[in-house]
């Protein structure tokens, strides 16, 4: 039996090996700029030489207080199978990452929208379960 078990395990990574893979050469980055700062905002940027970029930046908001968080807001795009330019603009918080653009639906933008400007409230009639 073990030596069954052994043969078709040995089969099975011979055929992973042997299936052809698809090859992309490696794309070019035309221009690139990486910011980091001390008190953990950044900026980076880069454009490659298939078109597609991407860009964002972080500020610290409540810096030294119990609600520090970043606010980051970025895009990219890139090109589709057609040859379409997709573009997408997003911002992310404390609350949540929103979205826009390019190939998103709207009904997912908005309901991104809407849960990251909800206002946490906490359950006050939570009892923690008794320990055994």
């Amino acid at each position: 039996m073990f030596k069954l078990c052994l043969s078709v395990f040995v089969l099975c990574i011979a055929s992973a090996l042997a299936a052809p893979v698809d090859y992309a050469p490696p794309v070019a980055i035309l221009d690139s700029i990486n910011e980091k700062n001390q008190d953990g905002s950044y900026h980076f940027f880069y454009q490659s030489e298939d078109g597609t970029h991407r860009e964002e930046t972080a500020v610290v908001v409540d810096a030294g207080t119990e609600n520090e968080h970043l606010e980051i807001s970025g895009n990219y795009s890139y090109y589709d199978a057609d040859g379409k330019e997709v573009v997408v603009n997003y911002k992310a918080n404390d609350h949540g990452f929103v979205p826009e653009g390019g190939s998103i639906s709207k009904e997912i933008s908005l309901a991104a929208k809407q849960a990251s400007e909800a206002q946490y409230v906490p359950e006050t009639d939570y009892q923690k379960p008794p320990k055994f």
